[in-house]
């Protein structure tokens, strides 16, 4: 199982039984272990994943326990510390963790309450931890963790060198986001002054100005965002139209007869979801189907070398092919709507096909 697979698991438990994880003991062993074991760590070895694991500060703090550690040569490389399931993580106190830094040598953190995991580095300073988490993930919106970083924490592919180099950018990226949000939703005073200097006649901006244009940049982003998912949803209804006649043109597999293939919906659906899907990096248009007797093709650009997915929806058992390099290649799904499981692979094979 790959780890999307595994956190898809932890997911689906989290939403079961997470109302009934009141303690910190419990959540650790029904969701924080699992996690740690789907990164590859032998959770029931000691000499690998250390649970109270001892971190005192000489002459300053004694006693301290951090939940896990995970080993390296008898060393601490991830320390991770765990809180109650309805713990909120933004106020949580870290100042444990963060003492943690300073008594060993660990470089990466983990805070987490069982759904939510925090990743901390010392980015900032060395063996300091930093304030804000360079990642996150959230096992209940998996579509929006990044997945492909956080295999960097994994046993299989640990090094520290390329580790931080990751969450570098993404502990930049995370700020960048946060800081985007919060304009979009309440611009500020410098970006309204910056907006009405750039777009008002008068030569400075007055507080009457400033008060004028609060109300109208709010509702520019408000009138470019909607502007935006129209155009979207404007070009998937476009591309569903436009499939049926390219697909014509696509080059069908010597020796089988076209008449005899019966496209089903359900493959359709698969088709509609990856253009979905992919409609953030491409014109959904470009990918078009290709159906054989033993699977459905999504091509880019309907070449036949340059297959995104595979639908193996024939049977009654489904699953699909994703042509991103990545093990395993083939995914069982319940349907169509399990692709959407995938997004982050299928976004990696399609730039792949990109070059």
């Amino acid at each position: 199982m790959d780890l999307i697979d595994h956190l898809q698991a932890l997911s689906a438990r989290a939403q079961q039984t997470g109302s009934n994880l009141t303690n910190e003991e419990a959540t650790k062993m029904a969701l924080i272990a699992p996690f740690l074991q789907a990164l590859g760590y032998d959770i029931f070895n000691p000499n690998e994943v250390m649970p109270e694991f001892s971190a005192d500060l000489p002459m300053i703090k004694q006693g301290e326990r951090v939940d896990y550690a995970i080993l390296e040569n008898g060393e601490p490389k991830i320390l991770v510390e765990a809180k109650p399931y309805a713990t909120n993580l933004k106020t949580a106190e870290k100042g444990q963790l963060q003492r943690y830094f300073h008594a060993t040598q660990a470089r990466i953190g983990i805070l987490s309450n069982g759904r939510i995991f925090h990743f901390y580095s010392d980015l900032d300073a060395p063996n300091v931890m930093d304030d804000s988490p360079f990642a996150e993930v959230d096992l209940l919106d998996l579509d929006n963790a990044p997945i492909t970083e956080v295999k960097r924490l994994s046993k299989a592919m640990f090094d520290i060198d390329t580790l931080l180099s990751t969450a570098e950018k993404l502990k930049y990226l995370r700020g960048v986001k946060e800081e985007i949000k919060k304009e979009l939703t309440t611009p500020s005073e410098w970006f309204v002054k910056e907006m009405a200097a750039r777009i008002h006649s008068g030569k400075q901006v007055t507080a009457k100005v400033k008060e004028l244009f609060e109300p109208i940049v709010a509702d520019a982003i408000d009138s470019y965002i909607n502007n935006r998912i129209a155009e979207r949803l404007k070009s998937a209804m476009q591309a569903e139209g436009k499939s049926a006649q390219e697909s014509q043109e696509v080059e069908t597999d010597i020796g089988e007869d076209p008449n005899a293939l019966v496209t089903t919906q359900e493959e359709l659906d698969g088709l509609y979801i990856t253009r979905a899907i992919c409609a953030s990096e491409i014109d959904p248009s470009r990918l078009i189907e290709k159906d054989t007797k033993n699977y459905f093709n999504v091509l880019l650009d309907g070449k036949s070398q340059k297959a995104v997915v595979r639908l193996y929806f024939n049977g009654k058992k489904k699953s699909m092919e994703i042509c991103d390099a990545a093990e395993p290649a083939n995914v069982d799904l319940d349907g169509p709507s399990g692709i959407y499981q995938y997004a982050d692979r299928i976004r990696a094979a399609l730039k792949l096909k990109l070059g």
